[in-house]
């Protein structure tokens, strides 16, 4: 495949892949290992709360399921997003 992409002498045409970094890859996995963080927060902070050793407001357990799930979210769509540009470009990212 390399091959075909250096025909005529061009080098291969990676102006496609800026978007696909490797700091894409670092984030991805940054967002959804923060998602694990913060949904272990949200159940600490539950478990805490109903035990009366802590005192948190039902808000900030919502903000933080909400960011949990939106980090999450992101990290898992950019992995996707990795992922098929991969199998498009069988096997170069």
């Amino acid at each position: 495949m390399l091959r075909d992409s250096h025909k005529g002498g061009q080098p291969p045409e990676f102006g496609k892949l800026r978007d696909y970094l490797p700091a894409t890859c670092v984030t991805a996995a940054v967002l959804t290992k923060l998602a694990k963080h913060l949904a272990l927060l949200a159940s600490l902070t539950i478990l805490g709360e109903a035990t009366g050793r802590i005192a948190v407001s039902q808000l900030a357990i919502f903000i933080l399921v909400v960011l949990a799930a939106l980090s999450h979210t992101i990290g898992c769509t950019l992995q996707l997003r990795l992922r098929k540009r991969v199998v498009l470009n069988k096997g170069v990212p």
